[in-house]
């Protein structure tokens, strides 16, 4: 020390410059008293104090009255420049429990979503922790995936291209999976993991297709080829030079009986289990060519995977009763079963949130806490909502001119019969 208000290590109110221990560390702010340390990095600790360099002092970085943020616990600063070199300092932790650094770093604000590092002043989170993601509701989520539809862009969920059900990134021909009523079309045959377009689904005497009677997710895809030398092979007709060795017993009516190892059996085709839209319904085919394990974990029965109740991506089966064990995305798990995010569970312990798409339950009771918000585009309690399909402006529109035409009609009858009584 070269100056102290008492014998402790920590009670120096300045340094001397001639050692090797030349920077004051303030550890009682309102005293001005710390210790003094050899070098910045020392000063600074793990960033819980800022260095006002011309005079090789650091401060707490809570320590408001130096220039420092209330309630902070670690920061970053940096000077102006010039003569005056002003500090300005920015928080990237705080001390309080429940509060967070916001956007900018200038205060600690009431901060309650797990994960997040940065809240915005009204206390929405801005940012989240390494590893998590940014939902458009303000919460952070391991994956984006969960949210159906969306996609991970610098730890931000963002939404997929409209045409797909989830992607890889933004655009219509980075698509990993359709809508219903919509197929995939991998944009290279050998390079699945890249996506691809969602087409439109199977349609009969289309592309050599005579039967579209295989449906997974809600699209159809081929059961039977128009000529012997095709069958079905990932919901696709193939002709005998392009299908390998995928069918290993061809029934010679444009569809398959038995599938070559690693293919499984589905409704007269052929389909991997590594791509869409097999992967859908199988994880794993056997040397038999039937499925030997099923995506939602149920047992297949002779090669037939059985279906979850409705909202189930996984369950199981006991007691003749199937118990869900995930959620597809757009509802939550309550018990045994799956409930859409915008419903109560039967129990009312959980609530849902209106116009909710994609949630989490509570660990116990309350609301569910949604990622996304959909608003629908009709409000069907609107009184000027129709059931006819026609918008409210054009049935006004149509009113406004009946008023017309049976106006005109009036008039000129009326001119008719007083000239005919005139003669």
């Amino acid at each position: 020390c070269k100056s102290c208000n008492g014998a402790e290590a920590t009670a120096c109110t300045s340094c001397k410059t001639d050692n090797n221990k030349e920077y004051l560390k303030v550890t009682d702010p309102q005293a001005g008293t710390g210790e003094c340390v050899a070098d910045e990095t020392a000063c600074k600790g793990s960033n819980t104090h800022f260095l006002v360099a011309d005079t090789k002092t650091c401060y707490p970085c809570s320590s408001v009255t130096d220039g420092g943020v209330a309630d902070c616990a670690a920061c970053t600063s940096s000077d102006s420049g010039g003569a005056a070199k002003a500090v300005t300092v920015t928080c990237s932790a705080c001390t309080a429990e429940g509060k967070k650094p916001n956007a900018d770093g200038t205060k600690c604000v009431e901060c309650t979503a797990v994960g997040c590092a940065k809240c915005s002043d009204e206390g929405v989170c801005a940012a989240c922790d390494n590893g998590k993601h940014l939902t458009p509701t303000g919460q952070c989520v391991d994956s984006c995936e969960k949210l159906g539809g969306y996609y991970a862009d610098n730890n931000v969920c963002k939404p997929c291209s409209p045409e797909c059900a989830s992607c890889t990134a933004a655009g219509a021909d980075k698509c990993l999976s359709c809508p219903a009523g919509k197929a995939l079309k991998y944009t290279d045959e050998t390079s699945i993991s890249g996506g691809g377009s969602c087409v439109d689904e199977c349609k009969v005497n289309t592309g050599s297709c005579t039967d579209c009677g295989a449906t997974i997710g809600g699209s159809k895809y081929c059961s039977r080829c128009s000529t012997s030398s095709e069958y079905p092979v990932n919901g696709v007709c193939k002709a005998s030079t392009a299908r390998a060795n995928e069918c290993k017993t061809p029934d010679n009516k444009g569809g398959c009986t038995t599938c070559a190892a690693g293919y499984f059996l589905l409704d007269g085709g052929c389909y991997e289990t590594s791509r869409q839209p097999g992967s859908q319904v199988c994880t794993q085919a056997g040397s038999n060519g039937q499925c030997s394990q099923c995506a939602n974990t149920l047992s297949p029965n002779d090669g037939v995977c059985p279906s979850c109740p409705a909202g189930c991506s996984k369950c199981t089966t006991s007691s003749n009763s199937q118990t869900c064990s995930e959620c597809l995305a757009g509802y939550y798990k309550s018990g045994t079963s799956c409930v859409k995010c915008s419903e109560n569970s039967t129990d009312n312990k959980i609530t849902g949130v209106e116009n909710c798409v994609s949630c989490a339950a509570p660990t116990g009771s309350g609301p569910v806490t949604c990622y996304v918000t959909q608003t629908p585009t009709v409000d069907p309690t609107d009184p000027s909502a129709n059931k006819g399909g026609l918008p409210s402006g054009a049935i006004a529109g149509i009113s406004v001119a009946a008023v017309v035409v049976v106006g005109g009609l009036g008039s000129f009858l009326c001119w008719w019969f007083v000239c005919r009584t005139k003669r």
